[in-house]
């Protein structure tokens, strides 16, 4: 398979994950880009190694822009021999699911419109956080959990 192959892959099967969530693909490119602009990736964790922006303690459309204006060469991260992308010359990185951004058409116009738009990209990302984090309590698209009493304790019993 190609590089190109295995991306489309990759995020083929990261799409239908968020579908299932109940998650529209405005809501998992605002998601990926809120999540990879703030810190970094943990080698220990992950074997990936590096920021996916040159401040990751700001959220902003870095990630966006330098996805589409960077030239990527596949990497290898030293730690565990994981293939990755660096920016050339700058201490950037994706994972191959950052880069199906480029390659898909859908996700593409949605991650150029946050290139462009800082504050459009910080309001869709500010609301399918919002999404995310109440998914679970609310049972996500079917229904709030609440309604159907799983919010009531178990009664005490005597030990």
């Amino acid at each position: 398979s190609t590089i190109v192959g295995d991306i489309s892959e990759s995020f083929d099967a990261l799409k239908a994950a968020f579908k299932l969530k109940g998650l529209t693909n405005l809501e998992l490119v605002a998601l990926l880009g809120g999540g990879h602009s703030l810190g970094r990736m943990h080698a220990k964790r992950s074997g990936y190694v590096g920021s996916w922006t040159s401040d990751p303690t700001v959220v902003d459309n870095e990630y966006f822009v330098s996805t589409f204006t960077e030239k990527w060469e596949e990497f290898t991260a030293p730690v565990s021999a994981k293939k990755m992308f660096k920016a050339k010359g700058k201490e950037l990185y994706r994972l191959k699911t950052d880069l199906a951004l480029l390659y898909d058409a859908e996700l593409a116009a949605i991650a150029t419109d946050f290139a462009a738009d800082i504050e459009a990209f910080r309001d869709a990302f500010a609301a399918a956080w919002a999404k995310i984090m109440n998914a679970d309590r609310f049972d996500g698209p079917t229904g709030n959990l609440c309604d159907r009493g799983a919010h009531k304790a178990a009664p005490l019993t005597a030990v």
